[in-house]
C-alpha cells in the first residue's frame, strides 16, 4: 500500500513538472513571436494619417498664413540663405518656401505640383500690412514647378530676390510682399488650408543681417 501510494505521488510529481515544462515552452514560444513579429513590424512602421499636400511655412506665425522674412533665431535657424559674388558681394536672397505630403505611406510614390505667385492674395495682404508693397517682378524668381521624389514626403525650393536692388532708397522702412500657391498636385490631395502662403520680407531688417554679416 505504501509503495502504491509513493508510486502514485511521484506520478503526481512527474506530471506536474511536464505540465510545467510545457507551460514555460508556450510562454517562450509566444514572446519569440510577438518579437518576431514586432521586428517585422512595430507600431512606429505602420501608415497613418492622410497624404494631403500643402505649404509647411504658411503655418510659420500659427496664426494666419503669412512668413515673415527674416525669420529664426541665428545662422542655424534662418528661413533664408544668401548668395554671393566671387568677391563676396551679396548678390542673391534665397527664401526658403517648400512642398509637404502628410501623413506616412509606405512605398510613397512621387508628385509634382504647380507654384503659383497669386497677385490678388498679394494685393490683399498689402492693404493689411502697414508700411507694405508688393514685391515688384523685376525683383524676383522662383520656379513654376515643384517635385516630391518618390520615397520621401518633401522637398524646398527658393523665392529669389535681388540683393542690390533691395538696397533701393525708396524700399527703406518698407515690408515687401508676395503671395504663393500650390496647384495641381499630379497624386494626393491639396489640403483644405496652407496651400498659399504670404511671404512678407522687411527690407530694413534683412538688409541689417546680410550687410553686417558681410563686413
Amino acid at each position: 500500500m505504501v509503495i502504491n501510494m509513493l508510486k502514485n505521488k511521484n506520478d503526481i510529481n512527474m506530471e506536474s513538472i511536464v505540465k510545467k515544462i510545457k507551460y514555460v515552452f508556450a510562454v517562450i514560444v509566444t514572446i519569440s513571436t510577438m518579437l518576431l513579429a514586432g521586428c517585422q513590424e512595430g507600431a512606429g512602421d505602420a501608415d497613418y494619417g492622410f497624404g494631403y499636400i500643402y505649404i509647411p511655412q504658411a503655418t510659420f506665425t500659427g496664426l494666419n498664413n503669412h512668413f515673415p522674412v527674416p525669420g529664426g533665431a541665428g545662422v542655424n535657424t534662418y528661413n533664408f540663405k544668401v548668395d554671393t559674388l566671387a568677391n563676396g558681394t551679396p548678390d542673391k536672397l534665397q527664401i526658403i518656401l517648400g512642398v509637404y505630403r502628410a501623413g506616412k505611406i509606405s512605398d510613397a510614390g512621387g508628385f509634382t505640383v504647380n507654384v503659383d505667385v497669386l497677385s490678388a492674395m498679394t494685393d490683399e495682404a498689402v492693404t493689411e500690412i502697414d508700411d507694405s508693397l508688393p514685391l515688384p517682378q523685376s525683383m524676383y524668381s522662383i520656379p513654376n514647378k515643384a517635385g516630391v521624389e518618390a520615397g520621401t514626403n518633401s522637398v524646398s525650393f527658393y523665392l529669389t530676390v535681388n540683393v542690390n536692388q533691395l538696397t533701393d532708397v525708396n524700399y527703406a522702412g518698407k515690408k515687401l510682399v508676395l503671395a504663393v500657391g500650390i496647384s495641381n498636385p499630379t497624386s494626393y490631395e491639396l489640403a483644405e488650408d496652407n496651400t498659399s502662403v504670404v511671404v512678407v520680407i522687411d527690407v530694413d531688417a534683412i538688409l541689417d543681417i546680410i550687410l553686417l554679416s558681410n563686413e
